[in-house]
């Protein structure tokens, strides 16, 4: 299974990005930056980077369900995210990475809505990609946390509100959530890590947590 680590707070914005972009598209301004300082700034200049940097940043199969949580939501609220039952199955995947939940999305990445491409971003844990058993093909390392970047960039393109910008900025606090370890499969599903924020919002209460007050 090609599932990529979670790095450290401390780690070049570009070992991040680099994940999930081409290295020559990473910003000069924010390659040599810690993961950290880039994510302080991305979430004010730049958020949809910041979804990119969090995406590329979390292990592959938190960036899964980080996507997994964006799409739930902006589905919530009324936009369509493709077929909820791809969704579902991802989130099976999460849960159980080991099991055969990836080969029963095989059919699920056909088309470029956000679910069919978190879909993909599953199916690029696999050892072989190849429909051929005989000819293995392996999958790009960060192939996968780079689909799932798209996946949460594609729902927020698909919020049916007019303030996509807060929606965007909200997906990008929730990334940073997920990244202390918040908003989980299930309690204690990881060992906690240090997350992306200067400050844990362990803290404090979470800056996610009123997601749809005056959206509209």
């Amino acid at each position: 299974m090609v599932i990529l680590n979670v790095l450290d707070p401390q780690a070049k914005a570009s070992m991040a990005l680099a994940r999930v972009m081409d290295p020559a598209d990473v910003p000069p301004a924010i390659a040599a930056l810690t993961s950290t300082e880039a994510a302080i700034r991305l979430a004010k200049d730049d958020p949809r980077m910041a979804i990119r940097l969090i995406s590329g940043w979390l292990s592959t199969r938190e960036a899964v369900w980080y996507a997994a949580l964006c799409l739930a939501q902006v589905r919530q609220a009324g936009a369509d995210i493709g077929d909820p039952e791809a969704l579902d199955r991802v989130v099976k995947w999460v849960k159980a990475p080991d099991g055969p939940s990836a080969e029963a999305l095989a059919s699920d990445g056909a088309n470029h809505s956000p679910a069919s491409l978190l879909a993909r971003a599953v199916l690029q844990t696999r050892d072989n990609i190849s429909p051929a058993k005989s000819n293995p093909v392996a999958p790009k390392p960060g192939m996968a946390n780079r689909l799932a970047a798209m996946a949460v960039l594609g729902a927020a393109a698909r919020w049916p509100g007019k303030n996509r910008k807060a929606c965007v900025a909200h997906l990008v606090e929730l990334g940073l959530d997920v990244a202390e370890c918040l908003h989980l499969w299930e309690e204690r599903a990881i060992t906690n890590h240090p997350g992306l924020r200067a400050t844990s919002s362990r803290a404090f209460l979470s800056t996610s947590g009123n997601i749809w007050e005056n959206w509209k």
